[in-house]
């Protein structure tokens, strides 16, 4: 009997544990996922500035292992209309996906995602988010809600 419960307790100890090494693991992956990006920076927000005609320092990227967020500050179309708005974020994806295309740092990214901000001083207010999943041939689409 006593074995019985060593056995049972052993197992459930393995069966909980288990996946928690296993999402720690996928984190530390994430995390240097994410350091390697870093090193494409640079390049993202020239890539934006270019295809949008905003100025560089206007555009700020941020990554994880899964998605790319463009913020677009103070930009012209803060006061402009959601198809205007979804119409540049396009270009702005475009841009991203020839910057990114082939690069394995990249690989897992699935979602670019494109904010408008109005920032006064130190307070930032979001005008509109547009969302680009990736879809199964690679390329990323417009999410419609």
């Amino acid at each position: 009997m006593k074995n019985t419960v060593a056995i049972t307790a052993l197992i459930a100890l393995v069966t909980v544990s288990t996946p928690a090494l296993v999402w720690g693991a996928d984190s530390v992956s994430n995390a240097e996922q994410a350091k390697r990006q870093v090193a494409e920076v640079p390049a993202l927000q020239e890539a934006v500035a270019s295809a949008t005609g905003h100025q560089k320092a206007s555009i700020e990227v941020k990554s994880t292992a899964h998605q790319i967020t463009i913020v677009v500050v103070n930009g012209k179309l803060n006061d402009g209309t959601t198809t205007e708005r979804t119409a540049e974020a396009s270009k702005i994806a475009t841009a991203c996906v020839n910057v990114i295309t082939g690069k394995p740092d990249f690989v897992a990214v699935v979602i670019i995602h494109v904010d408008y901000v109005k920032r006064v001083g130190n307070k930032s207010t979001v005008v509109e988010g547009v969302d680009f999943n990736k879809a199964p041939d690679g390329s990323f689409k417009l999410h419609l809600t």
